[in-house]
């Protein structure tokens, strides 16, 4: 496994934790289903780890489709928001199963509320 560094919360964040996401096809007595696990884990190391234990015990003629983890921050709510804290997505890994059955992974990418979006002048 790569060893990253995740980045300092800013001061208006109450802490960090990261999400690790697993999209799989399962096979079924009349086909497949897709499925989706995640789990929360107080750093993106332990959910790149969780990621690869899950991985390494999958059923036979199961099809990893998808492999990610989160690192979020958790702000304070503002006093006029009436909605519950949630986590803010600000860092995305990205994981492969390759040959040999093993997880490798794609260098940490900041994630921005405008990534991808086009800004004409």
């Amino acid at each position: 496994m790569e060893e990253t560094h995740a980045r300092m919360a800013t001061s208006a964040a109450i802490g960090t934790t990261a999400l690790g996401r697993l999209q799989m096809r399962v096979p079924e007595d009349d086909g497949y289903e897709e499925v989706i696990v995640e789990r929360r884990w107080p750093d993106m190391a332990a959910a790149r780890a969780w990621c690869e234990r899950t991985v390494s015990r999958v059923a036979p003629g199961t099809t990893v489709l998808e492999i990610q983890v989160f690192e979020e921050s958790w702000r304070h709510s503002k006093s006029w928001e009436t909605t519950k804290t949630r986590p803010q997505a600000e860092v995305l890994q990205l994981g492969v199963v390759n040959t040999a059955g093993f997880v490798r992974w794609s260098e940490p990418r900041v994630m921005s509320p405008r990534a991808g979006s086009r800004h004409l002048i």
